[in-house]
């Protein structure tokens, strides 16, 4: 089985509405993964990352943050087609460094939605 597949999905509760969906996870000792997401049609289940972030545990360990921020960003864009979402990996050794990465669907934005995030 791919990673990606483990990355498993339910409907999304009210898709009329935009809210923020939030997960922390370290997929390799060190390596801290925080997803952020406004889901479309579906939302991950917590098990499913759970699951994704064991898989991902080589990778992590391999990789250096800008290819696994890269590398999960692909990953949920194929699985949960989400309308936006943020990657941010993080490791403190061999110096602290934090990388980001968003992507989100064309034409979609809310910027009253960025605004209150920014203030949290």
């Amino acid at each position: 089985m791919h990673r990606r597949e483990l990355l498993t999905t339910a409907a999304n509760p009210d898709a009329r509405h935009d809210y923020l969906v939030e997960l922390h996870g370290e997929p390799a000792p060190g390596i801290r993964l925080t997803l952020r997401y406004v889901p479309d049609r579906a939302v991950v289940t917590p098990d499913g990352v759970a699951a994704y972030l064991g898989a991902l545990s080589d990778t992590a360990a391999a990789a250096g943050p800008e290819s696994l921020a890269v590398a999960v960003l692909d990953d949920l864009n194929n699985e949960l087609i989400p309308r936006w979402v943020e990657v941010t990996v993080e490791r403190s050794l061999p110096v602290p460094q934090r990388v980001v990465i968003e992507d989100r669907q064309p034409g979609w934005d809310n910027p009253h939605f960025f605004a209150r995030m920014r203030r949290v």
